[in-house]
């Protein structure tokens, strides 16, 4: 019995070594590339920090985030990404499970639609921001259309007022494919006994779709809720191109994000202590607002 045992243990051993094996790689690298550049930029954010000139770096304590929260560019950038963030997440999730709910009905050539849905997430952000500058001119076929809502017939991304949802709607339409493929996967897993019983019951579309669906569809609201976030604050490459040759969050900072700003800072001023201020300002955000999600979504055990 006790050999039978040793053998177990052995094996189960065996299989654990294996496993971190595995892991290893994987591990290593994140520790390589997310954990010591973290915390990495939590030490720089309390320096007076300069990659071209490593001689004058020194410690400044707070100073960098007494200095960020005086900031009135930081107030423009941080507001700019939370009302991306507020807006572009809960409208592709929206569009996204409908669309999902749409093609999981049966409809004919639904893999033809799937395909097309999820096309524009795997192009460049570059390339579509290109595109859709061209579509958003002045005088041109979509902008007067939309001008007859109240919208200015202008160059939206030019203009002050329109810049910001002008990248809030190349975002959603880029990122709505990719949600969508998410919530087919999560509507796929209901078991189809569920529904036939609540027709039984006597339940209507809205009712299966309200007791049923979305209950059930809880942990992959959950995923796309917080990863949408994580992706909206990190907004940049549309944002780049719109500004093209000119400053970034052109028009006069209209367009401009937490990681735009941290980015100008940190390599285009070289101010990097300051940089690492406001990366660390992005992380809690990012962080503070997944615990919320994840508490008011009833998933404490994830």
């Amino acid at each position: 019995m006790d050999k039978r045992l040793a053998g177990i243990s052995k094996d189960k051993l065996s299989e654990t070594i294996t496993a971190y094996l595995f892991l290893a790689p994987t591990i290593i690298l994140w520790l390589i590339w997310f954990f010591y550049p973290t915390v990495q930029s939590f030490f720089i954010s309390f320096q007076d920090f300069n990659y071209i000139n490593p001689a004058k770096n020194h410690f400044v304590g707070l100073g960098n985030y007494v200095k960020l929260f005086r900031d009135t560019y930081f107030y423009l950038a941080f507001k700019n990404s939370a009302i991306l963030v507020f807006f572009v997440v809960p409208l592709q999730s929206f569009i996204a499970l409908v669309v999902a709910i749409v093609l999981n009905s049966g409809i004919k050539l639904r893999n033809l639609f799937r395909t097309i849905y999820y096309v524009p997430y795997v192009i460049s952000p570059i390339a579509v921001a290109t595109v859709f500058m061209y579509l958003f001119v002045q005088d041109t076929a979509i902008v007067k259309f939309l001008s007859i809502f109240g919208l200015k017939n202008v160059t939206w991304f030019a203009d002050m007022d329109q810049a910001l949802a002008f990248i809030a709607i190349i975002y959603v339409w880029q990122q709505i494919g990719f949600y969508m493929v998410v919530y087919l996967g999560g509507l796929q897993t209901i078991p189809a006994e569920t529904y036939e019983s609540s027709v039984i019951d006597g339940a209507t579309s809205f009712k299966k779709f309200i007791y049923i669906t979305l209950p059930m569809l809880k942990p992959v609201t959950f995923f796309v809720l917080t990863y949408g976030m994580i992706n909206a604050f990190q907004i940049f490459d549309q944002v780049a191109a719109v500004a093209r040759s000119s400053t970034l969050g052109s028009p006069a900072g209209a367009t401009s994000t937490l990681v735009t700003f941290l980015y100008l800072q940190s390599f285009r001023y070289m101010e990097m202590g300051y940089g690492s201020a406001s990366a660390v300002v992005l992380f809690l955000c990012i962080f503070i607002i997944a615990l919320i999600q994840k508490r008011l979504t009833g998933h404490d055990e994830i």
